[in-house]
């Protein structure tokens, strides 16, 4: 970590803290496992702040609450639980999240003397040496870390099924996917355990589970958090039970990492305040016709009353759609993924020194790499270049409205197995498979736009339904001004599942 980037994560940490002051003190010690599942991850970390419980007896609770539900839902990948204990030894509360437990994601981070596996038996001794940027960031924010949480093989999927570390089950039917590749995340907020958790998301993987789990999902503009991959379409941030948890979150963790492609010059700081500010009347496209995909009635109302409801707080919803040629779209996704994921899996064989061998890789992954080392480098650069066209379009479309609303997945959660790779898939048919219910998602991936999905629908089944509102490149604060008038307007995203550690 740079100097400059020590230095100005204090003064926005301090600032945030600050501001999470206003939190009604607590005279007399909290009953933690009491008020637990009325408290969001700014209220814990207040209690520590001020002396009112410690953050080890967060810890506990969150320990005995994973023990009590993870054996049905499978949502831990790797156990640091001795290791978050000895953190605590000699902790001294600091951040606005001071001693708040925390579970990464199984991928894409890297926190010394700890496994992240990726969800692949190909990684599951490499040992990380160091802490990556993102994590980092997370702990200066005062978070505990004690484990990873479950994810499919290299986040190659929209559900979070595999061979290594095992199906991760929906809280809220236990034969239901929980979305992926941040499933394991979802499942662990949505379940009670924890109140936020880290996830990524590079073609729906924060939004698709905080839709299928019943919490908050927001995905951040490209570059605006560090560690971003495959040709700038995943990023990191976390799911949440508040709006306001992500939105302090993403203080504390947003900010240009040092030699990155994307990020230079984006906002950093506001998106707290904008949570309490009501959000001025804004120009909305309701868009249910592209992709030209069959959405569930269930779904399909729910995103209508949400054009309702914004409807009668003041905003001007009409239906438009941007002209997105999801074909092409579909196509350039699949180039730069399979490709990525292609020289990356050829990078780790040259450095080690000897082949993947079969049992290494999951079938998957191992069809990914066949089609991503046919494609020729000009079939690359020009899926680059169109990536990049796509951000135009919808940059000119987002001239005229301030928001597109629709739906996170065409779908509630699907039955495990239901979109998994499959024995004899090419690229086309496995993608085809998925994107019949995670449709939706991955366009804002590829303009690098901030995109979140809020928990406000139930289905006749009784699975959660989110809805989808995305804002132009660097409009973060204004997605939190009006998730939080939401969230208000709703009473707060309070679901609770069968399977629920409460």
């Amino acid at each position: 970590m740079s100097v400059t980037f020590s230095r100005r994560a204090l003064l926005q940490l301090a600032a945030v803290s600050a501001a999470a002051s206003h939190i009604p003190a607590t005279q007399a010690r909290v009953g933690v496992a009491d008020s637990w599942d009325d408290a969001d991850a700014l209220t814990m970390g207040h209690w520590v702040n001020s002396g009112t419980a410690s953050a080890q007896e967060l810890l506990d609770e969150a320990i005995r609450r994973l023990d009590q539900v993870n054996p049905q839902l499978n949502l831990l990948a790797q156990d640091h639980i001795e290791r978050a204990r000895k953190e605590l030894a000699d902790y001294q509360p600091k951040g606005p999240f001071a001693g708040v437990p925390f579970l990464l994601k199984d991928l894409s981070v890297e926190l010394k003397g700890t496994v992240t596996s990726g969800g692949s038996a190909l990684m599951k001794n490499v040992v990380a040496t160091q802490d990556s940027t993102m994590v980092q960031r997370f702990r200066d924010a005062g978070v505990i870390v004690f484990g990873k949480t479950n994810t499919p093989e290299f986040g190659m999927a929209l559900t979070t099924e595999g061979a290594h570390l095992g199906d991760c089950k929906n809280p809220w039917n236990l034969a239901h996917s929980t979305g992926g590749s941040s499933g394991g995340s979802a499942a662990a907020v949505a379940a009670g355990i924890i109140p936020m958790a880290h996830a990524t998301d590079g073609g729906g993987s924060i939004r698709v589970p905080a839709n299928h789990c019943g919490v908050f999902g927001f995905k951040p503009t490209r570059g605006l958090t560090p560690g971003g991959s495959g040709a700038g379409m995943s990023v990191g941030h976390v799911v949440t039970r508040s709006v306001r948890d992500s939105a302090v979150m993403l203080e504390a963790i947003s900010g240009y990492e040092p030699g990155a492609p994307y990020g230079v010059g984006l906002a950093t700081s506001g998106f707290f305040a904008a949570t309490l500010t009501p959000c001025k009347p804004l120009r909305v496209a309701l868009n249910l016709t592209e992709p030209a995909v069959d959405i569930h009635p269930d779904v399909a109302r729910a995103v209508r009353e949400t054009a309702s409801m914004l409807q009668a707080m003041g905003h001007h919803v009409e239906e438009a759609a941007p002209g997105i040629d999801y074909d092409q779209l579909n196509q350039t996704q699949n180039v730069l993924m399979v490709s990525s994921m292609t020289a990356w899996l050829d990078y780790v064989e040259q450095t080690r020194g000897r082949p993947i061998l079969e049992q290494e890789l999951e079938p998957m992954t191992h069809m990914i790499r066949r089609e991503g080392s046919g494609l020729t480098g000009s079939s690359v650069a020009a899926a680059l270049e169109h990536m990049h066209y796509l951000g135009r379009q919808m940059g000119q479309f987002q001239q005229r409205y301030d928001l597109v609303l629709q739906p996170v997945t065409a779908t509630p959660a699907p039955e495990l197995g239901t979109i998994t790779y499959r024995d004899g898939d090419d690229l086309q048919r496995y993608t085809q498979r998925f994107k019949r219910v995670a449709a939706f998602t991955h366009l804002y991936n590829m303009t690098g736009q901030p995109s979140v999905s809020l928990p406000l629908g139930m289905s006749e089944s009784g699975l959660p339904i989110g809805v989808m509102l995305s804002a132009p490149v660097g409009a973060d604060a204004l997605l939190f001004s009006i998730a939080s008038d939401v969230e208000r307007a709703v009473g707060g995203f309070n679901q609770r599942p069968p399977v629920h550690a409460g």
